[in-house]
């Protein structure tokens, strides 16, 4: 049986800086991870961002990942949570970290009258820096995890390996009590390039296709909006020859503007028409 961890707690000792920043998010970008999922970001509001899967379902959250959702609307129902912690608990992210929170849950289903109630406890850690691997590259990663009990019972870990540079995490581990464990990585951003008109968009478009069409890995391809408010900057990594014979490469995209740089890294095949499409 898992112990259950001490409540808050602060390193008295670390005095470098902050590993990890809370997330930005820009709206109309899509993430989609190995499990087919596809979440797109609808709206940004205050302090939560407001996304919609691939599912139709509508859901929010903070952009503080270590909180589940905070309203979930479906075809058959709503889910809402409340935290008593404020949004941007544990960040920065400094490591040693712990932060102990408690949610509660309410379920109420289409058709039904009144509505469930259960309350839930975490307890989060900022682990410490990791070298993560996924399809598209590797990485300097942060890892944090949570820890959930109900009624004191451990019932679930979750584990994510966040990369600053990408302002998301690229990996997740899900361990359950009585049930196999899940791991779940980030296979492709696609950036929603909100506030660009039409030609701004077919010219990042058109760099990205030339620089994976023609560019030798670790060369650079540039991009310059016609007001010099954004830039792109795009390498290739990695080279790659699938055993059906199609090319792939890996490349990392930099997108600079008014909230300062912004990696967008992923993974691009070959398709019969010459085009190259993100994974």
């Amino acid at each position: 049986m898992r112990g259950k961890l001490s409540a808050n707690y602060d390193p008295p000792d670390y005095d470098g800086p902050p590993l990890g920043d809370l997330p930005a998010y820009h709206r109309g970008d899509a993430y989609t991870y190995s499990s087919g999922r596809t979440e797109t970001i609808q709206e940004i509001l205050d302090d939560r961002i407001v996304w919609r899967n691939d599912l139709d379902s509508n859901f929010e959250r903070y952009p503080n990942f270590i909180f589940p959702s905070i309203e979930t609307k479906t075809d058959s129902g709503q889910v809402t949570r409340n935290f008593d912690v404020p949004p941007d608990t544990m960040w920065p992210l400094i490591p040693g970290t712990r932060r102990q929170f408690k949610s509660e849950v309410r379920v109420k289903l289409d058709g039904q009258n009144g509505e469930r109630l259960f309350y839930r406890e975490w307890i989060c850690t900022v682990v410490g820096n990791t070298e993560v691997e996924v399809q598209f590259g590797n990485f300097d990663s942060v890892e944090v995890s949570c820890e959930r009990y109900s009624r004191g019972k451990w019932r679930e870990k979750r584990v994510w390996y966040y990369v600053p540079e990408i302002g998301h995490y690229v990996r997740r581990v899900d361990q359950f009590l009585g049930r196999d464990s899940r791991d779940t990585e980030l296979v492709s951003i696609q950036q929603g390039f909100d506030g660009l008109n039409r030609d701004a968009k077919r010219a990042i478009y058109d760099l990205e296709q030339q620089t994976l069409e023609r560019m030798p890995s670790g060369k650079t391809a540039n991009w310059r909006s016609s007001g010099g408010d954004i830039a792109v900057t795009m390498i290739v990594t990695k080279t790659m020859k699938t055993e059906a014979g199609q090319f792939c490469r890996t490349f990392r995209q930099t997108i600079s503007g008014e909230g300062g740089d912004r990696l967008v890294p992923g993974l691009a095949c070959r398709t019969w028409n010459g085009r190259w499409v993100r994974l």
